[in-house]
């Protein structure tokens, strides 16, 4: 999903490093093997990162800059609101979730990043609230959507976050959370008013 420019050395060691932290986990990855995957030597290594945890928060800013840009690539679809923010939300969970779920290490891989990138998410989940806040508000101008009891967009926005978050549990596989967030999704832009059986 990353795209690394071979001729670029910090990105030749962020690829080496991914797949490894992917095969092998980060504890269990040293500066050696990385080193060696990236075809340097580990004083050129050490020029480029201070450590296994710089690259690590690298490699996560990376992650995260790449599934906003995928995000904001969704919105300016030509499409009703309901397929936009969903393809928005998709763009940013998904790549995340297989990330975690169907690496080898990926629940290491997430506890790390609990632990050493917890800021670059945050802030990248923030980023991600004021995009869809935007998105929806203008919908909401535009007479495309219009929220009951005066919701803000904003506040749509965290109920959509939050609930692509709380869906991650639930699901089996990456296909399933894909499942999952386009069923709450739509359910949640048609709503479930019924008509009253007489």
């Amino acid at each position: 999903m990353l795209d690394f420019d071979p001729k670029k050395k910090s990105d030749r060691v962020l690829a080496a490093a991914l797949e490894l932290f992917k095969q092998y986990g980060f504890r269990r990855t040293s500066m050696d093997d990385i080193a060696k995957a990236a075809d340097m030597s580990r004083p050129a290594l050490y020029l480029l990162f201070a450590n296994k945890t710089d690259i690590f928060r690298s490699l996560s800013e990376r992650f995260h800059q790449k599934t906003l840009a995928m995000a904001k690539d969704a919105l300016t679809q030509d499409a009703v609101p309901e397929q936009r923010i969903c393809a928005a939300i998709k763009a940013r969970m998904l790549p995340l979730y297989r990330l975690a779920h169907e690496s080898l290490h990926g629940q290491e891989l997430s506890n790390t990043n609990q632990s050493l990138s917890a800021d670059i998410s945050a802030s990248a989940d923030l980023l991600f609230l004021e995009i869809l806040s935007e998105s929806l508000q203008t919908a909401i101008n535009t007479g495309e959507i219009a929220p009951a009891d005066h919701l803000a967009a904003r506040e749509l926005a965290q109920v959509l976050q939050g609930m692509a978050q709380g869906l991650k549990p639930m699901a089996f596989s990456a296909k399933d959370y894909e499942r999952l967030l386009e069923n709450a999704i739509t359910t949640l832009f048609h709503g479930l008013k019924g008509q009253r059986k007489a």
